[in-house]
């Protein structure tokens, strides 16, 4: 199923388990033996609550063959500065007086966190320090906003080129054509990384808000050619569980989203309601995730 990727992409809307879903999976690759990296980018994690370990903007061990990394906005445009900030400086200087902090204000621009978000996990990815990555996204309208953000960026830096030319100033140590390109080489190398090594699983649970928001994330990923490969329907209630007329009810009408999902995509994987997430939890949704395989 993901074949020729090492990269694994969890997406849906907030609540519905990314995150259980995403430690599942990246345990059932940890047991098999991969060395495996499992990321949040999700500016509520919840993977340190999950393993029962602080996790944080570096990569740590969380047991044989499975390592955590929560990263943070924050981080991202530490590393941006880092790698850009004198060089816009620079350039900005040639336009006018300006101080450092000006680099602060460039960072807050649209779309420059979600860009160098995906730099940054694709850095991680093609440093082939690990087998697979499963990345644990923020909820869904980030994520699109996330796929979304390469082709923008281009557009963007278009018109910044333009307006440069009416004002450029020979003064400047590295010009802003220079840093543009760089941006533009990124941006196209991320769009590639998006198709090429990256598979694609939504998340949702069976019910009416969620059946919906799944079709508009399928319809999304199309519009940007990525595949979605399997939907994990999370939060099932069991037949055989249910003790009361309000659990049948409640499985009745679970079981006509479920339907619903399963006409719209082939590949549908139904996880149980758990009342907690244990190691030994875990390990079961990923049997059904993966059942196929095994």
């Amino acid at each position: 199923m993901i074949k020729n990727h090492n990269v694994l992409m969890l997406s849906g809307k907030g609540g519905v388990g990314k995150s259980t879903i995403s430690a599942a999976i990246a345990l059932h690759f940890a047991l098999k033996g991969k060395k495996t990296l499992v990321l949040s980018t999700d500016p509520a994690p919840s993977l340190s609550n999950i393993f029962g370990i602080n996790l944080s903007n570096k990569i740590s061990d969380i047991k044989e063959n499975l390592y955590g990394i929560e990263i943070s906005g924050d981080e991202i445009i530490k590393k941006w500065k880092e790698k850009f900030g004198n060089d816009i400086y620079a350039v900005m200087r040639a336009f006018a007086d300006v101080d450092y902090s000006i680099v602060e204000y460039i960072g807050t621009a649209p779309g420059i966190e979600e860009e160098f978000m995906l730099d940054y996990i694709m850095k991680i990815a093609k440093s082939k320090n690990f087998d697979i990555i499963i990345w644990d996204t923020a909820p869904l309208g980030n994520t699109l906003k996330l796929l979304s953000m390469p082709s923008k960026f281009i557009t963007h830096l278009n018109f910044a080129t333009k307006v440069y030319t009416k004002f450029y100033k020979k003064n400047s140590t590295k010009s802003i054509y220079e840093i543009i390109d760089e941006w533009k080489v990124l941006s196209e190398q991320i769009t590639k990384f998006l198709k090429e090594d990256v598979c694609l699983m939504a998340v949702c649970i069976p019910e009416n808000l969620a059946v919906y928001q799944t079709k508009k994330l399928l319809c999304e990923f199309k519009e940007h050619n990525i595949t979605v490969q399997k939907v994990i329907i999370n939060n099932v209630i069991r037949k055989d569980v249910c003790d009361s007329k309000f659990m049948l009810k409640k499985f009745e009408i679970q079981k006509q989203y479920i339907e619903k999902i399963k006409n719209g995509h082939d590949d549908v994987a139904e996880i149980s309601l758990f009342e907690e997430i244990t190691e030994e939890n875990l390990i079961k949704i990923s049997r059904e995730i993966f059942k196929d395989e095994i």
